[in-house]
């Protein structure tokens, strides 16, 4: 390091500048810790029990995204941490001081002096940020925390909220995703360890649940054993290995209820289920035509019995026959389907017309055949009534004697001979 003053505007600009690798040659201290090497909360706990993790399968590489594995829990030196930003537990000047604040300073470097100098202060539960310079740290977090002095009332809780919040509110603002706190206020200012310790966890979990996919990693980090107890013993309250994941954002133009989604579906196969397919539909059908032509059938059979000889029926037959069926019609029973009884109807009145026909047809023939006969009969009128004279009952011929014709020749041929 050169012992030439240098300006702190030009080594910040020059620090930020670098990228991780060439920058970690610029630590003062080269014992620096990767945020890759501080297990999470989760791999904490199962790390402790080996035989868990051969049962369950767990442990390494963070999880499944839960709070669990998004915050950790540190006992050492914060100086050495290398993350994107460390917070400081300052006083009102932020010209540094005893406890983390004056060691902060210390590992920093003048630069971090001369920065916060411009700064003019800071108020009570506020938050400032510098550049890291000579740390592991790209950024450090300044926040003033309250002065308790044992005696613990709303004013020092909000306060001390306060602090969390601002501090990561400007991570948030700088696009940092990783920091380490430190136990604000339990030291010098005597804010109780216990009480602040649940400010610390409540105000962190609610802010990580509230913004998931801005956050990677919260780092409590602490310095003394006491602390390092209370804060084992209430991660494991506030932090839950079943806990319930991070909740996650809705795919983009996708604003409907994962219950809505569900119940619409749900609502969807009961329709599905109360609709009647095609395939049915159609099965319905066949069938209904299929009776019909049975009917059809057994119309046909019906009439074949009727009339077993085969004969033709004549037009009193036929009269009644039709008479007979407009009768039983009303008689029939009815199968529930409009579309059997309309093709039953159909089949009636088609038997019906072709037995009107029949007859007709047999009449037109005799009509056509009689005038033909008629007149090669004209010419035989005559002959035909002079035979019609001489035509007697065969059975009068019978009882009456045979003449020969040789004894007593007709008298008809006579008068033709006179």
């Amino acid at each position: 390091m050169s012992k030439k003053k240098k300006d702190w505007k030009t080594e910040r600009e020059r620090l930020l500048r670098l990228d991780r690798e060439v920058r970690r040659k610029e630590y003062r201290r080269q014992d620096f810790i990767p945020l890759e090497k501080i297990p999470t909360w989760r791999e904490e706990n199962i790390s402790s029990d080996r035989e868990d993790v051969e049962l369950t399968g767990g442990g390494g590489g963070g999880g499944g995204g839960g709070l669990s594995d998004k915050v950790s829990l540190y006992k050492g030196d914060i100086t050495i941490l290398e993350v994107d930003a460390i917070v400081n537990a300052a006083n009102s000047s932020l010209l540094g001081g005893g406890g983390v604040d004056g060691c902060i300073h210390k590992a920093a470097g003048s630069c971090l002096y001369d920065e916060c100098l411009s700064l003019k202060g800071c108020q009570t539960g506020k938050a400032k940020i510098t550049c890291g310079y000579d740390l592991p740290a790209k950024y450090v977090i300044h926040t003033v925390g309250p002065v308790a002095r044992g005696h613990v009332g709303h004013t020092e809780s909000s306060d001390l909220a306060s602090c969390y919040q601002n501090s990561l509110r400007l991570m948030e603002e700088h696009n940092l995703r990783s920091v380490a706190f430190p136990c604000i206020s339990t030291g010098i200012y005597g804010f109780p360890n216990d009480p602040a310790a649940d400010i610390a966890l409540k105000t962190v979990k609610e802010w990580i649940q509230q913004n998931p996919d801005k956050i990677t990693r919260v780092i409590f980090c602490v310095f003394l054993e006491t602390d390092f107890t209370i804060y084992k013993k209430k991660m494991s309250d506030f932090f839950k290995d079943d806990d319930e994941d991070v909740p996650k954002k809705m795919p983009p133009g996708d604003d409907t209820p994962l219950l809505s989604k569900s119940s619409a579906k749900e609502k969807g196969s009961e329709n599905n289920e109360g609709e009647k397919e095609p395939d049915d539909e159609d099965k319905e059908e066949e069938q209904g035509d299929d009776a019909a032509t049975n009917d059809d059938v057994e119309m046909q059979s019906q009439n074949l019995e009727e009339n077993p000889s085969g004969d033709e029926p004549n037009q009193e037959q036929r009269d009644e026959e039709k008479e007979t069926q407009d009768n039983e019609e009303p008689m029939a029973v009815d199968t529930g389907k409009d579309d059997n009884d309309g093709s039953q109807d159909v089949s009636d009145d088609t038997t019906a017309d072709k037995e009107k026909k029949e007859p007709e047809a047999k009449i037109e023939e005799e009509d056509t055949t009689n005038p033909a006969k008629d007149k090669e009969g004209v010419s035989s009128t005559n002959a035909d009534t002079s035979n019609e004279s001489e035509m007697v009952d065969p059975v009068e011929q019978s009882n009456e004697p045979s003449v020969s014709p040789a004894s007593d020749p007709p008298k008809d041929h006579a008068e033709n001979n006179e």
